[in-house]
């Protein structure tokens, strides 16, 4: 590839690749793309993406949109939300993506809270009448927002976002103006992220171009994505992750991005088949989904797929070996925020499989700890979370903080907040609890949330630890532990448990296990227990943890609760 032009923005990484890679394939609907959304499944080059990015761009600019104005947009994994945010991008409008679960009523708090000048829906998301609903919200609202959307039927109101063909050479030049006036910097916001937490509200983060680009290395560091290679992309395109480790690692590697959700095992396997990308990317729980496949005699081909990267719980370091050894496959653990924290855990860095299961690279301040160039500027400490005071022993425990260039400027809409999430000297508080590990303390081994500790008589109890611990029964192929209300008590733990074909498991059994061989204290020792055939999980993979809780809780007889 040409190396003229100088990337500062990701606007400049897509037009690299127009210019250098046109004819390359660039984006894969999934193949249950009619699940989702009206409209054929397509496959786009890198030249027809820029042209529909054009086009799209251009009907911004003439609804009057401008740089610094916001855009909500309901985006399903699909290849229009990508011709969506790009072609906001390239004006300087700000893109608020949204899960497209998203009703009636979570549109007008974001209305309300945001006021954009756009909102973009399609003619169906789902069984949903999306595009109509949006309208309808637009209605209400003063000033009204312009209303974009995509399908063939849409409703009156609703301007169509559909190919149009490539411009003229008038409508090119109106657009190039527009860009240059513009002027985008490696500063300016280029998305508005939300929090997928239980508040009422969530936390809203613009991200910057330069925010973004940060990791945009990131599957080329950690999988050798190579340049034009492939990889599936099983994630929403409202989420960080998708946006720093996807759409950015998508333009950096001129790759070929497989797109697919919501999650369905059979089709997901499917494009691994057909489509041969060479690294994706599966929570744990979707991991322990593909071997329960193998051990109940499912043929697999998984030829091409040479890394899986994992993250949002701890990995059972038996995964690790499972997959090398069934598939010759290596799983990077990453540990995020919405806020721009992370951490990676990649054979690049850390050899070990059992160490990497369990351990991140630490950054003191030094010389860089990391291979890794989506790394590049991060610093860690951990700090007792009462005191304040820095922790540098081995072994205990503190809250994880961080600084780098990837870490947000501070929340969209809530000053109060952004001050407390920094601590006096700008480090970033993360909420999660860590301790250091390793041959002269090289590592950070994840130990809890500060929000998700289970309060057994005053005593505290990691969910994570527990569950962790469980998980290295032979019997045990995946496990959440939860709090469980206790009159006298205050909370014990409950644990859920999914099996291994073939095997048992009683809480008695788990409780001698976890007492006598992992050295746990009786306190530690869960004391409900529940075997499922799966863990629930939300659109997202993750495994759902308040259902759990529910099951657990449901599944206590009336005398023991």
């Amino acid at each position: 590839m040409g190396d003229e032009i100088e990337i500062r923005t990701l606007n400049d990484l897509l037009a690299r690749n127009r210019r250098d890679v046109a004819d390359w394939t660039c984006l894969v609907d999934p193949l249950d793309r009619d699940r989702i959304a009206n409209g054929p499944a397509r496959r786009l080059t890198w030249g027809a993406f820029g042209t529909r990015v054009d086009q799209t761009a251009l009907k911004f600019l003439r609804a009057g949109l401008k740089k610094a104005d916001v855009v909500v947009l309901a985006a399903p994994t699909l290849h229009e939300t990508l011709i969506v945010q790009m072609a906001c991008l390239e004006l300087g409008i700000i893109v608020a993506s949204i899960p497209v679960q998203y009703r009636e009523n979570e549109v007008e708090g974001l209305v309300k809270r945001l006021s954009p000048k756009a909102m973009v829906g399609h003619e169906r998301l789902g069984k949903h009448a999306n595009a109509a609903k949006l309208a309808q919200v637009a209605q209400k609202t003063a000033p009204a927002p312009v209303v974009f959307g995509f399908g063939e039927t849409l409703p009156d109101g609703v301007t169509s976002l559909e190919d149009d063909g490539p411009l003229t050479a008038a409508e090119q030049a109106q657009l190039n103006a527009a860009r240059s006036e513009a002027a985008i910097a490696p500063d300016d916001p280029a998305f508005l992220v939300f929090t997928s937490g239980t508040s009422a509200r969530p936390k809203a983060i613009a991200r910057t171009h330069g925010q973004t680009l940060i990791s945009a290395s990131f599957l080329s560091d950690v999988a050798d994505l190579p340049k034009g290679g492939c990889f599936l992309s099983p994630r929403m395109l409202n989420t960080v992750g998708s946006l720093a480790n996807g759409l950015a690692s998508w333009l950096f590697s001129a790759a070929r991005m497989v797109l697919h959700q919501p999650f369905d095992i059979d089709v997901f396997l499917r494009q691994i088949k057909e489509e041969r990308p060479c690294v994706t990317s599966c929570p744990p729980a979707i991991l322990n989904m593909i071997l329960q496949r193998i051990e109940t005699g499912d043929p697999l081909d998984l030829d091409g797929l040479n890394y899986i990267t994992s993250g949002s719980a701890q990995l059972n370091p038996r995964l690790f070996t499972e997959f090398r050894e069934r598939f010759g496959i290596s799983l990077v653990n990453v540990y995020g925020s919405t806020e721009g924290a992370m951490l990676i855990s990649s054979d690049k860095d850390i050899p070990d499989e059992e160490a990497r299961a369990d351990c991140f690279m630490r950054h003191p301040d030094g010389p860089p700890s990391s291979r890794l160039r989506s790394l590049t500027g991060t610093r860690t400490r951990i700090v007792d979370p009462a005191s304040g005071t820095e922790i540098t022993e081995v072994g205990v425990i503190g809250e994880l903080r961080l600084k780098g260039p990837g870490i947000m400027d501070g929340y969209w809409d809530d000053p109060d907040l952004t001050r407390d999430s920094f601590d006096a000297d700008g480090w970033f508080r993360t909420g999660d609890l860590f301790k250091i590990n390793g041959d002269a303390g090289r590592y950070l081994t994840f130990a809890g949330r500060l929000k998700n500790i289970i309060v057994r008589g005053g005593l505290n109890i990691s969910a994570e630890e527990i569950q962790n611990l469980t998980m290295t029964h032979p019997a045990v192929l995946d496990a959440v532990a939860v709090s469980v209300p206790d009159a006298r008590l205050g909370e014990k733990v409950g644990i859920a448990v999914v099996l291994r074909p073939g095997t048992s498991l009683t809480l008695a059994d788990l409780a001698k296990h976890l007492k006598d061989d992992r050295k746990v204290a009786i306190f530690k020792l869960p004391e409900y227990f529940l075997v499922l055939d799966k863990l629930p999980t939300m659109p997202s993979g993750k495994t759902d943890l308040k259902a759990v809780r529910a099951q657990v809780i449901d599944s206590i007889a009336p005398a023991e609760a």
